[in-house]
């Protein structure tokens, strides 16, 4: 049931959850968001192995973005132009969080979804070989889940009176420690088993992608901590919108890492 409610709640794929949903049923379902992004992933993969058999380069990464957005309703990068708008709106934390719940979207909210959107473009173009595109397809989804999931468990939520993240405080480390399971037995798996596709298959080879792999990883979580510090230091706390910033900036963050290891 957690998985079903994960899958519907990050995604506008239509699933029937059955049974009493409750906030304490929410947050437990926060331990499977990696592994949904995980399957966000592997159909990413799959629309870019299909789509780049008849088109350019440049034009199947634009249809991978556009992919991730509609299937996902645009909720993460609604999420990162609320809390731009927000954070650089110059009032004070009862005003930032005001803008934040505001349905409008002002010139800080569309400026850093043009840059997120830009930022994903050119790094997805920075992939010479295609089995490291396909592994950065997989994994990059599966570390913003992540880091959403870190964000609910380790920082506070934001809002006083209510909201719908609200749930998440009652997010722990059991869902953390699943979710981290998940995401680093994917990161580790899925750099390892591309290391075996580009190069001669040996112990080192895939040691190799299996060290790329943690440190991918390791990366992701610095930057969701300095980030999640940020925003909660400014907010005092975190809220849905938030979560949603986050995310985005996880996944350009472990766009830009996977093409500065390849460049390594």
């Amino acid at each position: 049931m957690e998985f079903l409610l994960a899958l519907q709640f990050l995604t506008r794929i239509p699933v029937i959850v059955r049974g009493t949903v409750t906030e304490e049923t929410k947050a437990r379902s926060m331990a499977y968001f990696p592994l949904v992004g995980l399957l966000l992933g592997v159909a990413a993969a799959a629309v870019y192995a299909l789509f780049s058999l008849a088109l350019p380069a440049a034009v199947t990464n634009l249809i991978i973005i556009s992919f991730f957005v509609l299937i996902t309703g645009n909720m993460h990068s609604d999420g990162l132009m609320d809390t731009a708008d927000g954070l650089f709106s110059g009032r004070q934390r009862e005003g930032m969080l005001e803008i934040m719940k505001d349905s409008r979207t002002g010139s800080h909210g569309v400026m850093a979804g043009i840059l997120a959107v830009l930022f994903k473009l050119v790094l997805l173009g920075q992939f010479p070989v295609v089995p490291e595109k396909t592994a950065a397809l997989i994994i990059v989804p599966v570390l913003g889940r992540w880091a959403q999931v870190y964000s609910a468990a380790m920082f506070p939520y934001a809002r006083t009176g209510g909201g719908t993240g609200l749930f998440t405080v009652k997010v722990g480390r059991r869902e953390l420690f699943w979710a981290s399971a998940t995401t680093l037995t994917a990161s580790v798996l899925v750099s390892a088993f591309t290391c075996g596709l580009t190069e001669t298959v040996s112990a080192e080879v895939l040691l190799t992608g299996m060290v790329k792999g943690i440190v991918l990883a390791a990366a992701i979580f610095a930057g969701t901590f300095a980030l999640g510090r940020y925003i909660s230091g400014r907010l005092g706390g975190l809220t849905g919108d938030a979560y949603g910033a986050i995310s985005e900036c996880a996944e350009v963050l472990a766009l830009a890492v996977s093409v500065i290891m390849l460049r390594s």
